[in-house]
């Protein structure tokens, strides 16, 4: 007489459930990754022109209070260069250090990511 073999359907159940929520939070990433590089496609990011270069000194110090210390730092002022959109329309102000400002032009290309 052979025994008698009682299978669980909670088992397969619990099998299957398992496998359809692994594939479903597998989507879901591959969606939100596939969205959220799309996003990035979009973001507005042009070329334009330098159309002028403005340096405004500060005489000012910046005083840091950490674990070393106290730490001063002297800031020589703000570097900024107005970047004009490749129709024309608008020109924004972009803010750079030093060795950025030192290495452009006006009317060189510069290449913009606008702020939101």
């Amino acid at each position: 007489m052979k025994p008698k073999v009682y299978r669980d359907p909670h088992r397969a159940k619990i099998l299957w459930g398992g496998i359809i929520l692994a594939v479903v939070v597998l989507g879901f990433f591959v969606w939100a990754t596939l969205y959220l590089d799309s996003s990035n496609k979009s973001s507005g990011a042009f070329t334009g022109k330098i159309v002028a270069m403005e340096f405004t000194p500060q005489p000012a110090q910046e005083i840091t209070v950490g674990s070393g210390g106290l730490q001063s730092t002297r800031i020589e002022g703000e570097y900024l260069l107005k970047v004009q959109t490749p129709d024309g329309s608008r020109v924004f102000n972009v803010w750079v250090d030093k060795s950025a400002y030192d290495a452009v032009k006006v009317g060189d290309d510069y290449f913009v990511v606008p702020t939101p």
